[in-house]
């Protein structure tokens, strides 16, 4: 199974969530515009002309402010979605360590990784619980890759993947779970938004 069809899946799961989330926060805003609304046109209609331009200039202000605020709780709640979605994927890529397509998809992070970083000879990193995987799978990639790879003695705190460098540490190429799920933040974040605006 592929991060990317596990990713697709939890953003599927959490956009319905934070979809009525977001429902709520438009409902208070529009809420909260109306009562402004109402206290402000009641003000306007017991002042002057001086008094309403001031009630004017109010309004305006309380109008800008409840559209930023509302922007700012927008962002606030896909952040936290996009968190969620992280959270989620995590747990789930940890349950699935003793699968067989949990051991595919360590040796291409192990693959590609030592293919990005390059050389003759690499060091990887990773974590105590897939330590045993990846010796398993040094000799085969050695072999297609053509590259002498060293297991560190280091372990990393990480969900999975490895973190490959050249032995003389002129590069390094980070491929864990976390690292991946990172550079695909953006592209979550964009992905949770269209699916939250489409009707």
């Amino acid at each position: 199974m592929k991060l990317e069809d596990v990713l697709r899946g939890v953003v599927e799961e959490a956009v319905v969530e934070f979809r009525v989330k977001l429902r709520e926060i438009e409902e208070e805003g529009l809420r909260r515009l109306r009562e402004e609304a109402d206290e402000l046109s009641r003000q306007s209609a017991a002042a002057a002309q001086l008094a309403r331009k001031e009630a004017t200039a109010l309004r305006q202000r309380l109008v800008s402010q409840a559209v930023l605020d509302a922007r700012r709780e927008y962002l606030e709640t896909v952040e936290e979605c996009v968190r969620a979605v992280f959270d989620e994927a995590l747990r789930k890529i940890s349950s699935m360590r003793e699968t067989l397509g949990y051991r595919r998809a360590l040796k291409v992070l192990l693959w590609e990784a030592v293919e990005v970083v390059g050389g003759d000879e690499v060091v990887v990193e990773c974590s105590k619980a897939d330590r045993s995987v990846v010796e398993e799978l040094r000799g085969e990639v050695e072999r297609g890759l053509g590259v002498k790879i060293r297991l560190s003695e280091n372990s990393l705190d990480i969900v999975g993947g490895v973190r490959v460098m050249r032995r003389d540490g002129s590069a390094i190429y980070d491929n864990t779970v976390e690292a991946r799920l990172e550079r695909m933040r953006n592209e979550v974040r964009n992905e949770i938004i269209k699916r939250l605006l489409s009707p």
